[in-house]
Formats: structure tokens, sequence, C-alpha cells
């Protein structure tokens, strides 16, 4: 049955993940056509024949069709003419022209199709807001942490203990947040604002860049800080038996001294030891508000070289951090974090467009159906947080792809209805049967395109090529 996993592990969670938020879509779009007064015909999700549905007593036809890799909601007069069952046009009535897409008011016809992105966002922002609420953010507080001797924040004057306020414009209040703005800028100097002994000073940042390696080899510069976040010196977790447990460390204790050495991070204590296997070393902690000092001989860590070979990788006396990994908020603030990772996360993203756009940033970036459903399954199988988190991003995505002004998408109708709002008329029907032409021709394009970096990416088209040479 092993051929079977990849339908379990990838191609499954991908279908549920996009028939939730085709579904989400364009049920924004009927619902506000329901309330202009539009009869709705059909509402499917996929395309292609139908493989079950049902009528309902407004006459629409709720469908699940064959192929399901999207959907639609079918209006009413979506033009100024029908079409009868002999293929011969003919001009609405009047009483047909009252729940007809095509007649309602502009103002009407924008708001439906500007409600299925926009529910896609809220979407977005209710997920989120969910799981912070319940399982916890992602948050380390925006102070940084060990500082890489020669990196990016060293060269800036930065230090252990400085607190990021705003970087490249953007106020932050998690380190993570830094990391998403630093991320995006390999190679650039940005701006940021930090909190030094309670005064706010201006620098200048030339971000490094490090090539961060997925699982099949590929690499992607990512722009690289040279500092990490700051995680206290305190004792969470003292593994049973361990050289920390055999010395008497408890939870609760603070590093202040190892080896010698002040100790200002956890990280301070993980290089010391990690250079020390088989070694005493001297550890003073304060329990309390007593000093105690404490002897211990660091463990060899096994690891495995690149062949899978097992080998001794450095000292570790067995205890973790006591570091707030996810902080669960209350359901106000929840959402009120949800709003700020959205709006975070919807700027990177335009950042990251312009960049293409400019040639600053490669378009292998760039997604198709193959690598999103690769992602859907690595989600699912890391667990139910990860996986409704990226639910969460992918409606995100959904919606700025569709209100980008490229014709046969949502953001192409609002832009001649946006034209049609500045001539006091719609643009004639020939030219906007060119600019769907031009919009179909687009984005038939920039899929061909997508579906090749996947490709690329997926290694197929190496496996391709080798079979020929």
């Amino acid at each position: 049955m092993e051929f079977l996993a990849p339908l379990w592990n990838y191609v499954l969670p991908f279908l549920a993940i996009l028939t939730i938020l085709v579904f989400v879509h364009e049920m924004g779009h009927y619902y506000i056509a329901r309330r202009a007064g539009v009869r709705i015909e059909a509402f499917s999700i996929g395309f292609g024949p139908e493989l079950f549905g049902w009528t309902d007593k407004h006459g629409t036809r709720w469908r699940f069709a064959a192929v399901p890799l999207g959907g639609y909601v079918k209006m009413f007069g979506e033009s100024e003419k029908l079409t009868d069952d002999d293929g011969n046009e003919r001009p609405l009535t009047a009483a047909e022209k009252g729940f007809s897409f095509h007649h309602k008011r502009l103002r009407q016809r924008a708001a439906i199709v500007f409600a299925g992105p926009f529910v896609n966002y809220v979407f977005a922002i209710l997920v989120l807001g969910v799981l912070f609420a319940t399982a916890g953010q992602p948050f380390s507080p925006s102070i940084i942490g060990t500082v890489t001797p020669g990196g990016s924040a060293d060269r800036a004057g930065l230090k252990t203990g400085d607190k990021f306020v705003q970087v490249a414009g953007r106020q932050v209040e998690r380190f993570e947040e830094v990391m998403q703005e630093i991320g995006l800028r390999p190679g650039e100097r940005v701006a940021a604002v930090i909190e030094r002994d309670g005064q706010r000073l201006g620098v200048d940042i030339d971000i490094g860049v490090r090539q961060l390696v997925d699982k099949r080899g590929n690499e992607v510069p990512f722009g690289d800080l040279g500092a990490g976040a700051f995680i206290a010196p305190i004792v969470g977790r003292v593994v049973a038996g361990g050289a920390a447990d055999a010395a008497g460390l408890l939870p609760g204790d603070v590093f202040v001294k190892i080896k010698g050495q002040a100790v200002d991070t956890f990280e301070d204590v993980r290089r010391v030891v990690f250079a020390n296997p088989e070694v005493a070393i001297e550890v003073v902690v304060r329990r309390g508000e007593e000093l105690r000092t404490l002897t211990m001989t660091p463990q060899w860590q096994i690891g495995k070289d690149a062949e899978g070979n097992a080998k001794r990788i450095g000292g570790i006396i067995g205890v973790s951090p006591k570091a707030v990994f996810r902080q669960q908020h209350g359901v106000l603030e929840a959402f009120v974090q949800a709003v700020r990772e959205t709006y975070g996360i919807t700027t990177a993203t335009f950042t990251a467009i312009g960049q293409m756009i400019s040639g600053t940033r490669t378009t292998r970036d760039l997604s198709g159906p193959l690598r999103i459903a690769e992602i859907s399954g690595d989600m699912a199988q890391n667990g139910i947080y990860a996986f409704f988190w990226f639910m969460g991003i992918l409606s995100l995505h959904l919606c700025i792809i569709n209100l980008l002004p490229v014709p046969m998408l949502d953001g192409g109708h609002l832009m001649f209805y946006g034209v049609e709002a500045l001539r006091g008329r719609p643009l004639g029907q020939r030219a906007q049967e060119y600019g769907f032409r031009i919009g179909l021709a687009l984005v038939i394009t920039l899929m061909v395109f997508a579906t090749w970096n996947d490709l690329v990416h997926l290694k197929v088209i190496e496996s391709i090529r080798n079979l020929f040479m």
C-alpha cells in the first residue's frame, strides 16, 4: 500500500484545503449576490461533470464536480442577453432584469465581485485568531540574544538586549516579525529602530545572505541578521539522568556564570557546554535569593554525518530553557494579533512581488499547484496546528492573487468597474472582450510558469534530463 502514500499524505490534504477555501471564496460572492437580489443558478465546487448535487428552494443547483481544482457561482444574467435552448440570443425581459447580475447598480456588482476575496481575508484572520486563542501564537520578544561576531547585527553595532521597535518601516513586537522583514531582504540595507537602555536609536543594517536548503536540496537566498532571539538563561526542564540532573540543577534555576564566564542568554550556556564534552565545568546558578555553585560534566551528544553514520558532535547536559515559544492569548488579543499577522504577511507578499518585478528577487519563488500540494502534505504531517495555519495563510494569498488587476480575476472585474465609474458608462463590449482574452493569456502563462517552477523544484525536470544523458 506504499504506492498510495502520496495520495494520503499530499493529494488529500491539498484537496481538503482547496475545497474549503474555494467554498469560502464562492460563498462570499453568493451571499452578497443574494442580498443584492441576484438569482443564483449554480454553486459549484469543482469543474466538469457533476458527481452529485441538489437544487434548493430558490432554484440554485448546489453541485460537486469531477475536477476539484476550483469552483464558481453562476449568476443569472451575467450578460445583456440570454441564449435559449436552440442557441438563439434574446434580450432579457423587464422581470428578468430585476434579478439579473448585469442590471444591478455599479456598486452592487462591485460588492458582489469584491466579496469573494474579502471573505478569504476575513477567513484567514478567523483561522489565525482561533489558533492563537487556543494553541497559542509563536511569540519571542523582539529582543536580540546572541550576536554573531562579524555578522550583520554586529557590524551595525547591535548588542545583546537591544529591542527592535521598527524594521523596514514596520512596527514589530515579536522576533518572528523581525525575521520576516529581514528574511525578505538578503543583501539589502535595512533601516531599523531599536530601544537600548530606555532610549530609541536608529540603525542601518546591511543584511547578509544565507542559503536555506530544503529537503530536496534546493537553495533559497534568505536575509541573515547574524543574531538570534533573546532566550533568558532560566532552566525550564531537566532531563532525568543527564549531567545537569546529576549535578542537582532544578527547573527555575537561573544561570549566572559558567566556567568563569558571565551568562547573558541561554545560548551562552549552550556554547560553553557544547565545547566541553567530558570536561568538568563549574556553574553558578541563582535559586531564589541564593547563589549556588554546581559542578557538572557534559556528556557527548551523538549526531550523524553526511553518510548517516553516528558521530560525536559536542557536549550536552540535558537541560532546556524556560521559553515561551507559543503564547496563548485571550480572545480579543488573539484576533488583534491575527490582524497584525495577516497585515504583515500582506505587506511582505507585495514586497516580494515588487522585488520580482524589479528583478531583485528570483521568480523561482512562484509556486504552482504541485508545490502547494507538497506544502499542504508537509503541514498535515507536522500536525493540526501547522495544517490550519497554512490554510489561513493560503486563504490570505488567494485573496491577494484574486485582487490583482488582471482580467479574468476578481481584481480585473473591479478594474473595469473603476473605469465604468470614471466614464459614467461601461467599457465597450469589444474592449472588455479583448481585455479578458489578454487576462486569460496572462493567467495561463503564469500557471504554466509556476508549474514549471514546481517541476524544477520537485526535481522532475532533472530526473527526465538524466534519463537522456
